[in-house]
């Protein structure tokens, strides 16, 4: 089967009642796109409880607006083939996470070689609760991971708290995800331009949010290079400079390596990473922007340095 285009995906995740159940009835409710919605657990499905009795045609039903619904509880790869594998496939799919489920190892999944022929990790969502968000970072540790790897946060349920409440939720995002766009909002009410088409993972993806110019030791370090890279440098250089280092939140980079005719791809979200053959327009040298906190701008200089040929 050849599919003509990728199909995007979004992670939705949040803590136990945050909201993210009805942010993925919203954004289905909208009409603007047909999507396809994966949940992971019985538990956690309140688009429709009868839906999930009256599944058919290999566990996937149809939801309003041309939708369907898919559950992964036991294998998210089921599930996602029986959306792209449709003689109408979704435009767009939605994977909502349990309550307790750490993004990460779905995220990886769907940057694997295997999916990324089919798939395009669009972004990662969290649905945050400010009424709750203080105790959930004291006593889940799921909870943190879920906000440090969102692209976007949706601080949920802003109308049951009071200013100083919830600038003190957004504070512990911030601390915890600078790079986070942040939006307030009550009963998960968001446009939906704010949710789909991030391109977190694309090669044209930019900070959407403000964060490097509020502080907090939020900087960005370019580094261009004409000459070609040698591999097993980069190898060493990647891992000291980028994977063992705490504050890394982005990374992206078009690395021209000595002996390869094209050049890849570098997308960094943390400690996810990706690389791919960069198959657009190139004049034959690399590129690396790394954002994070208290970057030493010569440090990394003078390491890439060694790494070129």
């Amino acid at each position: 089967m050849r599919f003509k285009k990728r199909i995007p995906v979004t992670l939705v995740g949040g803590f136990l009642g945050a909201g993210k159940t009805t942010l993925v009835n919203r954004l289905i409710e909208s009409g603007e796109k047909k999507y396809g919605v994966v949940v992971n657990e019985f538990g956690d499905v309140n688009i429709d409880s009868e839906i999930i009795e009256e599944m058919e045609d290999g566990g996937v039903a149809e939801l309003g607006g041309g939708c369907l619904c898919c559950v992964g509880r036991e294998d998210l790869s089921v599930a996602l083939y029986g959306l792209v594998c449709r003689d109408e496939p979704p435009e767009h799919i939605l994977i909502e996470l349990s309550g307790l489920a750490d993004p990460v190892p779905v995220a990886q999944q769907l940057l694997t070689t295997e999916w990324r022929g089919l798939l395009d990790l669009d972004g990662i969502v969290a649905v945050a609760d400010a009424v709750n968000l203080r105790e959930t970072m004291d006593e889940a540790p799921e909870g943190k991971s879920q906000l440090a790897y969102a692209s976007v946060v949706v601080l949920n349920k802003g109308d049951l708290v009071g200013v100083a409440k919830l600038e003190e939720a957004e504070g512990i995002i911030e601390e915890l995800n600078p790079m986070a766009e942040v939006i307030k909002t009550s009963r998960a009410k968001v446009e939906t331009k704010y949710i789909i088409g991030l391109g977190a993972f694309s090669p044209d993806w930019k900070p959407r949010g403000h964060k490097l110019a509020h502080g907090k030791n939020i900087s960005s370090v370019t580094l261009r290079a004409e000459r070609p890279l040698r591999i097993e440098d980069w190898v060493s250089f990647h891992r000291r400079m980028m994977i063992r280092r705490e504050g890394i939140y982005r990374a992206k980079g078009i690395l021209h390596f000595e002996g390869m005719d094209e050049p890849m791809l570098l997308q960094a979200v943390r400690g996810l990473y990706t690389f791919e053959t960069y198959e657009g327009k190139h004049d034959g040298g690399s590129e690396l922007v790394v954002i994070g906190r208290n970057l030493d701008e010569a440090e990394y200089r003078e390491a890439f340095e060694k790494v070129l040929v």
